[in-house]
């Protein structure tokens, strides 16, 4: 999606009038920007946050010649995306990272689960480490993710 397409959608949201989305869309970008260039910090809840940062004059290298060159000091925006936009991504078949893990609720009607099997796969292989914590974490954040998915389909119906 480019601007262009972004003002189309949002015309249709506002009724067909292209010059406001148009005015909306430029005043939205207009105002991160110049926030952003006199140093102030945009964040959007749960959207996420428009930042800059700072980077100090450093030695570096060519890398056609090898020559040693000095970098002059530098500054750089940075977007670091919100909870809310990470787990949308997340549901639309992105991948999330996963930070722990969330056992998933037995299905209705099923045994109560013994002592023993009431902590979670990543609990149990904690202390192992290696691959079959990394395999039981996946699987238990799969689980969890498939129920977030249901979750957001129910509530869009």
């Amino acid at each position: 999606m480019n601007k262009s397409d972004l003002v189309s959608k949002l015309t249709e949201r506002l009724g067909g009038d292209r010059s406001i989305a148009t005015a909306a869309v430029n005043g939205v970008l207009e105002e991160i920007e110049s926030s952003v260039a006199r140093g102030e910090r945009v964040s959007l809840f749960g959207f996420g946050t428009f930042d800059r940062r700072e980077r100090a004059p450093r030695t570096g290298r060519n890398p056609q010649t090898g020559a040693t060159i000095q970098l002059a000091a530098s500054v750089a925006p940075v977007f670091r995306p919100g909870a809310g936009f990470r787990s949308r991504l997340a549901l639309n078949g992105g991948s999330a990272a996963v930070t722990a893990a969330v056992p998933s609720a037995p299905p209705k009607g099923a045994a109560p689960k013994k002592k023993s099997e009431k902590k979670s796969a990543v609990t149990r292989d904690a202390g192992k480490g290696g691959k079959k914590a990394k395999q039981a974490a996946k699987k238990d954040a799969d689980k969890a993710g498939d129920k977030a998915a249901k979750k957001a389909a129910k509530k869009a119906r």
